[in-house]
């Protein structure tokens, strides 16, 4: 059989090709996979493979894809650009069309960006896809990659007993060498993630009651509840982990302009008026606090 050679422009249309498949799969994955902190807390797959295989697989396909787009452009150059001459010249009769072409590409790229429906309804419906992943609240990690601390260090940070904690991972058949090992690492070892060990532990958690004798400055909440998830958490749990009154923080809340409910999170709530989670927190705590200060807010 006659050897045929290397045909260049072939493999650059079939790698294209190819690329673009990839891209494509991996982009309707992402879509729909859980927000990055579930994914990791929980160690989520899909097709065997983890979230950040699946990011990294859409980036380089996407690049391998630029790279064959551009290629495959450098071996026609002369086709391509007697065609877009053309077609230049064919859209000089064709003004509305191009008119047309234009408003629709810049709609769908702008549309998103300002939130302009039906384009913020494709990207709510991704988040709604995210969100529904989680099932209980136990998917919720305490903190954002809460799976990389060790064992020792998340147990002081969530205010568990070490002691007791260990001494339950092992009586679990938890194996382990030292606490210094990360959450993650245990689980793995174990063909667990990282949510299910702490679900073990998480009995031990103590929780501290806010003290009404307290006078809470805004620095102090951010040292009490900077990093802690906060956002992620209703009005209700926030006022039944921390001994506050809900009708109370409410009306304070309320006095600044600010209605929320009681299964509403900090963060959609935030959302809507244009300031933090955190400032939440400190309008309850903090007396005569103002959120468009100089000091609070986004303003």
């Amino acid at each position: 059989m006659q050897n045929k050679g290397f045909h260049k422009r072939g493999f650059i249309s079939l790698l294209t090709a190819l690329s673009f498949v990839a891209m494509t799969i991996s982009g309707i994955v992402l879509y729909f996979a859980p927000l990055g902190r579930i994914a990791y807390w929980t160690d989520w797959k899909f097709a065997l493979l983890t979230k950040t295989d699946w990011i990294n697989i859409h980036i380089l396909t996407s690049l391998l894809f630029a790279i064959g787009a551009i290629w495959h452009v450098w071996l026609n150059w002369k086709v391509f650009w007697s065609y877009i001459a053309g077609k230049i010249q064919a859209a000089a009769g064709m003004k509305k069309e191009l008119v047309i072409a234009a408003v629709i590409t810049i709609a769908f790229t702008f549309g998103p960006v300002y939130g302009i429906p039906p384009f913020s309804y494709v990207i709510d419906f991704g988040d709604y896809l995210k969100k529904a992943w989680i099932t209980s609240s136990e998917y919720e990690p305490p903190f954002g990659h809460a799976e990389q601390l060790s064992l020792r260090a998340l147990a002081k940070k969530t205010n568990i007993d070490l002691d007791k904690a260990v001494a339950e991972l092992r009586q679990s058949g938890i194996r382990f060498d030292n606490t210094s090992e990360s959450l993650e690492k245990i689980a793995r070892a174990n063909n667990k993630n990282a949510m299910q060990i702490f679900a073990v532990i998480k009995k031990f958690q103590k929780t501290d009651k806010i003290d009404s004798s307290v006078k809470f400055s805004p620095e102090l909440v951010e040292e009490r509840f900077a990093g802690t998830g906060i956002g992620r958490k209703t009005l209700k749990q926030v006022a039944e982990e921390n001994g506050l009154d809900i009708e109370a923080s409410k009306k304070k809340l309320a006095a600044k302009g600010i209605s929320i409910k009681d299964d509403e999170t900090f963060k959609d709530a935030a959302t809507k008026y244009d300031i933090y989670p955190i400032d939440l927190m400190k309008i309850i705590l903090v007396e005569n606090y103002s959120p468009y200060s100089e000091a609070g807010g986004k303003k």
